[in-house]
């Protein structure tokens, strides 16, 4: 069911933007300065800091292999306290405020517990409440089945729950506040000359996000395309100006020939000397665990994984003797805007990496390297500056 309040924002706030009490009133403040301005707020939240990780290793202390329906009832109990905390908050500063649960706000999913898609929200208790309330704080990440099961979405499914909410109500625009300062063309920790992209595609966000980018969850952003909600990343903590992800009709190709380079470390690569493919990918699936890459040389199936699974995979594969693992990977991606200019780029990458043996490079939309050695950060300084420049 679809609304239309013209007066609505909806905002979303991530971990560590709630984390404690002073970030709380702070996003506190950020939501009064709104409702000031004569708006209802939607405020969709995470759970605080890293409580899901903590949530995680309490299931893990009773099985390492917990039923998925259990772990969901427990990892949707750290937004839960967000929301709580939040809309008390709000509430000690004179804002008329209220906090949903995902399935209390009319969310949705299919059945898939722990990587659950939302396929409808049912926003009448969301108007309702906005007749009373100048804000709604929504738990992300969550709702609920036809079984009427609490699901999760998987890592980053508050994204995900603000844009479909976004959608929903007709707003036009998802404020997503991180702890940085918007979308860089690298990540600004580690590239020194990291610059900040002022807008940008949703197929470019779109790319960046399959090939690691941490800032905003892929779901998210083919919802917000598909649905032409716009999204703009921005701190939560400072007033800087952040990243609009919106349709773009005309990009000036020369003045911004590369969109990102997106950093992947610490990966593994399994080499499946066998045909076993079906059995393989059946074990990998069932466990939750997410491939980056999946490529074939000769007769064998090479998998790029985070090296977070190499314990899990060789439990898993304890008895299966036909494979093999090669540690220390990194992997840097390119993403262009103009794809006439890709193998030009392609030739830079090599000219820098002349001297470094690379495992593995693909080129198709984007660019892809796999550097056989440990993470070598001058290297990736040298490729940015030179590619991103």
């Amino acid at each position: 069911m679809q609304s239309n309040l013209s007066n609505l924002i909806v905002m979303k706030f991530g971990g560590t933007s709630v984390e404690n009490q002073e970030r709380l009133l702070s996003v506190s403040k950020i939501i009064q300065k709104e409702i000031n301005s004569g708006k209802k707020v939607i405020a969709v939240v995470s759970a605080q800091g890293d409580t899901t990780d903590k949530l995680l290793e309490l299931s893990k202390k009773i099985t390492n292999n917990p039923d998925l329906r259990e772990l969901d009832v427990l990892l949707s109990t750290g937004e839960q306290i967000s929301i709580a905390l939040l809309a008390m908050t709000l509430q000690s500063i004179g804002i008329k405020a209220i906090s949903l649960t995902g399935w209390q706000a009319g969310i949705t999913t299919c059945n898939c517990y722990s990587s659950a898609k939302i396929l409808d929200i049912f926003t009448d208790r969301i108007n309702n409440e906005l007749k009373n309330h100048d804000a709604i704080i929504i738990a992300g990440f969550q709702g609920i089945n036809k079984n009427e099961d609490i699901t999760t979405m998987g890592r980053g499914g508050s994204d995900t729950s603000a844009v479909a909410i976004s959608a929903a109500l007709n707003a036009k625009e998802c404020l997503i506040y991180t702890d940085v300062d918007g979308v860089y063309t690298a990540d600004p920790r580690i590239i020194k000359n990291a610059k900040k992209i002022k807008e940008i595609s949703y197929d470019n966000m779109i790319n960046m996000s399959d090939m690691g980018a941490q800032v905003l969850n892929k779901r998210s952003v083919r919802l917000a395309k598909k649905y032409g909600v716009e999204i703009s990343v921005l701190n939560s903590m400072s007033k800087n100006p952040g990243t609009k992800i919106k349709k773009i009709k005309e990009v000036d190709f020369s003045a911004n020939p590369v969109a990102s380079l997106v950093i992947q470390k610490d990966l593994f690569l399994l080499k499946i000397k066998s045909k076993k493919f079906d059995y393989i990918f059946e074990k990998i699936q069932k466990n939750k665990i997410n491939i980056s890459d999946i490529f074939f040389e000769n007769s064998f199936c090479l998998m790029l994984l985070n090296q977070n699974y190499l314990n899990q995979i060789q439990e898993l594969f304890v008895n299966f003797k036909d494979y093999e693992i090669n540690l220390n990977l990194s992997k840097i991606s390119i993403i262009c805007t103009n794809q006439d200019i890709i193998f030009e780029i392609f030739a830079k990458i090599k000219k820098i990496t002349k001297n470094i043996k690379i495992k593995y490079a693909y080129v198709c939309e984007y660019i892809s390297i796999i550097l056989e050695s440990k993470f070598n950060s001058s290297i990736i300084n040298k490729i940015h500056d030179s590619v991103c420049s």
